[in-house]
C-alpha cells in the first residue's frame, strides 16, 4: 500500500493543523448525539430533498423548514407552512417486529448511554446504540446530523499509518454566516472510510470541505472541492436548538370524537295516516 507523503496529505505544510485541534475536530464529529434534544433547521440545497421516499410533491429550489426532536420525530414544512412529511409514531414499537430476532431492534437511544468524553468535553468513544433515525424521509440528513462517519466511533488504532476514516488536509477555527463558531476543514477518504449510507456518502471520492457547528455537532455545510460533483454546496441552516415542540407537530391529527351531551336532532316528518290505520 502506498504512503501518503506530507505534501498530499497537507498542501501547506506551514500551516498543517495541530493534533490537538484535528482531535477536538474528530471527537466533535462524535458528539451530536448528546449535544441536542431537538433542532428547528432550514434545508435550502434541492438535492437534499429530491427523491425523498413520503415526502409530498414541493418546490425542491425552495428552503425547506425541519423540526426534529430525538429520538424520531421529524416534521417537514415548506415554505407556505405546508406540512409535507411527518412521523406516523413517535413511540418504539412493541409489535411483532419489536420482537424478532435481531439485535438491532434492542439497541437503546444513545441519550440513555454514556459515552467516554476527552478532556474538551466532546466525545472520544461511542457505545452502540439506535443512532439511525430511520423514519428520516431523506436517509442522508442523518449523516449531516451524526456525521460520525468521518471520524469513526473510536479513536483510530496507534500502530497505523493512517488510523482514521478521513485525511484532514487543512482545518480552520471559524464562524458562519449566523454567527455560529464552526470548525470547518478540508477532508479526503482514507483505508478505512465507511459512510453510514453507502449511497450518501458526506465524503466524495476527492477533496471534500466540511463546516461543523461546534455547539451541536451537525455538518452546517457540505462543498465538493475536487472529483466527481466538483463545485457542488449543500448547506443546513440552524434555526432554534433544544427548543420545546409538542407531541402534536409530529403526530398524524386524529379524528375528534363526538360530544354526547349535545345529541343531533334528527328531524322526524309527520304523517297524516300512520301505517295500518284507517279512517272510518
Amino acid at each position: 500500500m502506498d504512503q501518503l507523503n506530507g505534501a498530499a496529505v497537507f498542501p501547506d505544510p506551514d500551516q498543517a493543523p495541530s493534533k490537538e485541534l484535528m482531535g477536538t475536530f474528530r471527537r466533535l464529529a462524535r458528539s451530536s448525539p448528546w449535544l441536542w434534544d431537538t433542532i428547528e433547521l432550514k434545508i435550502s440545497e434541492h438535492s437534499l430533498t429530491k427523491n425523498a421516499a413520503g415526502v409530498k410533491a414541493v418546490e425542491t429550489s425552495a428552503p425547506l423548514s425541519v423540526l426534529i426532536r430525538r429520538p424520531n420525530a421529524v416534521r417537514v414544512e415548506d415554505q407556505h407552512g405546508n406540512v409535507v412529511f411527518r412521523t406516523d409514531s413517535i413511540n418504539d414499537s412493541k409489535s411483532a417486529s419489536f420482537l424478532m430476532s435481531n439485535r438491532k431492534s434492542w439497541l437503546l437511544p444513545p441519550k440513555l448511554l454514556a459515552p467516554v468524553y476527552g478532556e474538551d468535553g466532546f466525545v472520544s468513544r461511542r457505545p452502540e446504540a439506535a443512532y439511525v433515525n430511520e423514519l428520516m424521509p431523506v436517509s442522508k440528513w442523518n449523516a449531516f446530523l451524526d456525521p460520525v462517519e468521518i471520524a469513526g466511533f473510536t479513536p483510530g488504532p496507534a500502530d497505523l499509518a493512517f488510523p482514521h476514516p478521513s485525511i484532514i488536509h487543512t482545518l480552520n477555527q471559524m464562524t458562519d454566516e449566523a454567527g455560529r463558531p464552526c470548525l470547518e476543514a478540508d477532508l479526503s477518504r482514507g483505508h478505512s472510510y465507511a459512510p453510514v449510507f453507502t449511497h450518501s456518502p458526506l465524503l466524495a471520492e476527492g477533496t471534500t470541505r466540511l463546516r461543523i457547528d461546534l455547539a451541536t455537532g451537525i455538518c452546517v455545510q457540505r462543498t465538493v472541492l475536487t472529483g466527481a460533483g466538483a463545485g457542488s454546496v449543500q448547506k443546513v441552516k440552524i434555526i432554534a436548538v433544544d427548543r420545546y415542540m409538542i407531541d402534536g407537530l409530529f403526530t398524524q391529527p386524529t379524528a375528534q370524537l363526538s360530544d354526547v351531551r349535545q345529541a343531533p336532532v334528527w328531524p322526524v316528518s309527520e304523517e297524516k295516516h300512520p301505517p295500518g290505520r284507517h279512517q272510518s
